[in-house]
């Protein structure tokens, strides 16, 4: 029987793979013992794809002379770029290749390097591929965006074959949403789509991600014999540069793996966690675990709920303040669904709402134990807030048409006073109040639409890419200038997940689903589970009552927030001391658990809503030769027992496994081949187990 490999461990074939195949695009030396294995999986050649006026890349490329230079390795990696001029047009494809990893990606950039006129650029695939599996039926893995669903990040495979007609293409792009604008596109990068994909043969297959905080597309089109054509990249744009101007693509990852798609998926997550995740002292962050406030709450109660939260020794990481802290609104602004917290662009603090500033709150917090967020809005603005007054030409309208009072415009981070202006606000607030982790949310519903009104004729996509461009500049400079900072990236949401975003910050609210209460816990278990695929650290809140475990459990991710005045806890005159240590004792749980989401995820039950089933999913780490179990038994579902095949263990090696409710403690044998049966008795419907494991020290 074949072994079959589902941990991230990277075997010396997958990284000659993608080694061979880069020296053969940049034409640098390639290794000894090179096999060119690529080659029945890639024809030669570039993997991109562009219309230059009336003719092909095909055409442009097929004379081009490129110039290689290819760099040292460097902290695990080495970069290539490659450079080509045609009739004005200088193309430079940066790449960048890994030494631990079976993973290139790539950046195209157009110049426009003489002083005319040059054809417009258009139809620009960031990747053109195509994927050569000869009479397999392919299959794709992918998963859905966030856009306040209750399958949001549904993790879902399907064959790239249909009934009678064995060819099939599959399209996908960063979505519309859910929206009274439907119709138009939304302009964010994982509404409708997570741009994160895995394309698998018969035994290997190669995943993929776009890097573009945009509105992006992806087809992946068979034809019929096993021949996959996989195209992805900015969707709208065609348009002619000026003299001395340049345009940068979205940045594509190709990840080649063999045998299994979760082992290709937990190298991605590694990868994601080594190379595109925020770090702290060279190590991936530590994803926070929050108390979330409602920033149009007065002081006083934050001091409250301060004062509460270290009397009773809750083990916070942050203090959490949100929406409605800023402008001068004089009536309450006591939630989400109430008061003036929509109003934006004006950041100063609130003082008939916090008379002394923010920094009373940040220095009791730090007293506390705690760091300290704070959500800021910076990319809309109310129109006749003093900035869009002052700055009109900074600002752009939905329609493209002059702003009407109370509208909500988007700051155009293009403009370089735009851009400049968004750093030097930021910037100043995290010095002045004292800042750990900088929450940026975007509420604007379609961008798309806004850029694409606002673009010159005979210049689509142009406010798009330099929107885009300036966000990476932003919060590149925000970075830079405050070692340290964690930035917490929100869009309504998740919304903005990608490549991009996630280097530079971490989702903690990864779906709007939970703004509205009573949540579907079954939902937050498929949230956890789907985007857990490709994206390791995440977070949201278990919007759940006391004593209700199974709601806890349901939100486990790598960040949490979870408010003691969601449930009204904090309100109670601590005559419920039994809620309060359920409280800390979810806390508890939470912070043994974080550990084990840096490690690899195995999903032992498919990612389903479905209420008569239980859901389920492993969590391990080789390293620590340890890991946990996440067990769920739905309302609906009869059995009382279930058998899970745990993954990634050390051969023949016996672990103990503990079931922190009962205590209890049993031992179990790994086989051969890494893996080992584990038998779960939830007795109840709607509850949850959490099982820990480790490795028995010899």
């Amino acid at each position: 029987m074949k072994q079959h490999t589902y941990s991230s461990d990277v075997s010396n074939y997958e990284l000659s793979f993608i080694r061979d195949w880069v020296a053969a695009i940049t034409n640098s030396q390639p290794q000894p013992d090179a096999q060119d294995a690529w080659k029945k999986r890639i024809p030669a050649g570039l993997p991109i794809s562009f219309q230059y006026g009336d003719r092909s890349s095909s055409e442009v490329m097929e004379t081009a002379k490129w110039k290689s230079e290819s760099g040292c390795w460097v902290d695990g990696k080495r970069a290539h770029t490659l450079t080509s001029t045609d009739t004005g047009l200088v193309i430079t494809v940066e790449i960048i290749e890994y030494t631990n990893f079976p993973a290139v990606e790539w950046v195209i950039h157009f110049e426009n390097s003489s002083e005319n006129e040059i054809p417009a650029i258009s139809k620009v695939s960031a990747i053109d591929l195509l994927w050569q599996t000869p009479g397999v039926v392919p299959i794709l893995h992918r998963s859905r965006g966030s856009d306040e669903r209750p399958d949001d990040f549904e993790y879902m495979s399907d064959s790239l074959h249909q009934l009678r007609m064995p060819s099939r293409t599959i399209h996908m792009d960063s979505g519309a949403g859910d929206t009274p604008l439907k119709q138009a596109k939304d302009g964010r990068s994982s509404v409708d789509w997570l741009p994160f994909f895995n394309l698998q043969s018969e035994d290997d297959g190669l995943a993929i991600a776009v890097g573009w905080t945009g509105q992006w597309m992806a087809d992946f089109i068979h034809d019929g014999t096993g021949n996959v054509q996989v195209k992805a990249g900015m969707e709208f744009i065609d348009l002619k540069l000026e003299p001395g101007e340049s345009i940068r693509t979205p940045r594509i990852l190709a990840l080649y793996w063999q045998d299994n798609p979760i082992h290709g998926e937990n190298i991605l997550r590694q990868f994601m966690l080594a190379y595109h995740n925020p770090q702290e002292d060279g190590k991936p962050a530590i994803a926070p675990f929050s108390h979330g406030s409602w920033g149009g709450s007065v002081t006083a109660e934050h001091m409250e709920l301060i004062k509460k939260i270290k009397d009773h020794d809750l083990p916070y990481d942050y203090y959490w303040i949100d929406a409605g802290w800023y402008g001068t609104g004089t009536e309450p602004c006591p939630d989400v669904f109430h008061g003036d917290w929509g109003v934006t662009g004006d950041w100063q603090v609130n003082t008939n709402r916090h008379p002394n500033g923010l920094k009373p709150i940040r220095d009791a917090a730090r007293e506390a134990g705690m760091k300290f967020l704070l959500w800021i809005e910076p990319l809309r603005a109310t129109y006749n807030t003093p900035v869009t007054l002052e700055h009109p030409e900074w600002f752009l309208s939905l329609t493209g048409e002059p702003a009407q009072p109370g509208e909500s415009l988007l700051l155009n981070l293009g403009h370089p006073g735009g851009c400049q202006w968004a750093i030097e606000t930021v910037s100043k607030l995290v010095d002045e109040i004292g800042i750990d982790c900088y929450r940026e949310d975007y509420n604007f519903f379609g961008s798309q639409q806004c850029f694409l009104r606002n673009d010159p004729p005979g210049r689509q996509g142009i406010t798009e890419i330099r929107f885009v461009e300036g966000l990476y500049k932003f919060w590149d400079e925000l970075l830079r200038r405050h070692p340290g900072l964690l930035i917490d990236n929100c869009a309504s949401g998740g919304r903005r997940i990608d490549l991009e975003t996630c280097s530079r910050s971490i989702a903690l609210w990864r779906t709007d689903y939970n703004c509205f209460a009573p949540v579907n816990h079954d939902a937050l278990q498929v949230h956890s589970a789907g985007l857990a695929h490709w994206v390791p650290l995440s977070g949201t809140s278990p919007m759940a009552e006391p004593y209700d475990t199974y709601g806890f459990r349901s939100a486990l991710s790598a960040a949490s927030s979870f408010c003691i005045d969601e449930f009204g806890l904090a309100k109670k005159d601590d005559n419920d001391p039994d809620a309060w240590t359920w409280h800390r004792k979810m806390m508890v749980e939470f912070l043994r658990v974080r550990p084990y989401w840096y490690g690899d995820y195995y999903p032992l039950m498919s990612c389903s809503l479905k209420a008569d089933t239980w859901m389920a999913y492993q969590l391990n780490r080789s390293d620590l030769a340890e890991g946990v179990v996440a067990a769920f038994r739905r309302k609906e579902s009869p059995l009382t027992t279930a058998d899970f095949n745990l993954k990634g263990l050390v051969p023949n090696a016996g672990y103990e496994v503990e079931d922190i409710d009962t205590s209890e403690k049993w031992q179990i044998v790994s086989t051969d081949q890494g893996d080992a049966n584990l038998n779960i008795t939830i007795p109840t419907q709607r509850a949850a187990k959490l099982l820990f494991y480790h490795k028995i020290r010899e």
